[in-house]
């Protein structure tokens, strides 16, 4: 690629952050629900004079020493745990998804959000490949990293929340990017450009002989 090219920073599209809202919305009521659920099937009360009571007389049936809890509530309780404890992963998913952002350059990629900063050069880069190829209008695709960047992000809350998304050496490029072709169109000559270099550095691996021609074993 030329050296004069210029950076250029992509961000969802209208379209992609209503859809990415709608989500959000749906991934808020599944919450939500999923809370009142938990709270009426393990009867705990929501009002400062019922609080601790039924705390306490849950600790009663969980420990047997005041009735037991039945099929019926254990099974519900436990589904609908799970979900108080999982949606919000995927609620932080969505908003870094809103507020991401990927600056294209000579020297690599850099993405961009909710106080994360990854730069990867185009040397670390390993592949561009889709995710979801059966996706007709908002196709996933992501870029595969030699190594992981993920120390450079300080918080380690954020570390965390960006790598069970995403693993440690992926970044996804989502569907509703605005100028996402084109993106992908940077991303693929960048990708290919390094091909030939690399391969120059793998030819020249070999043992040479006092003239300089690699020898060959015979």
């Amino acid at each position: 690629m030329a050296e004069q090219e210029q950076e250029k920073t992509y961000r969802l599209s209208r379209r992609g952050r209503r859809t990415a809202y709608l989500l959000l919305a749906g991934s808020l009521l599944i919450w939500l629900f999923a809370l009142w659920t938990l709270k009426n099937t393990l009867k705990i009360g929501v009002r400062p004079q019922t609080f601790v009571p039924s705390l306490q007389a849950l600790w009663g049936r969980l420990s047997g020493t005041a009735g037991s809890m039945t099929a019926e509530e254990i099974i519900p309780a436990v589904i609908m745990l799970a979900l108080v404890l999982v949606v919000p992963l995927l609620i932080w998913n969505i908003l870094e998804e809103l507020r991401a952002s990927y600056t294209v350059g000579p020297a690599g990629i850099t993405f961009r959000s909710l106080g994360i900063e990854l730069f990867y050069p185009w040397s670390e880069v390993v592949s561009l490949r889709p995710v979801d190829e059966e996706a007709e209008e908002e196709p996933l695709d992501e870029l595969v990293f030699r190594n992981s960047r993920l120390s450079s992000i300080r918080n380690p809350l954020l570390r965390f929340l960006h790598a069970q998304a995403y693993g440690r050496r992926r970044l996804p490029l989502y569907g509703g990017l605005e100028g996402r072709e084109e993106l992908l169109e940077r991303i693929r000559a960048h990708l290919a450009a390094g091909k030939p270099a690399e391969a120059g550095e793998t030819a020249g691996e070999g043992t040479a002989g006092p003239s300089g021609v690699e020898s060959e074993t015979l």
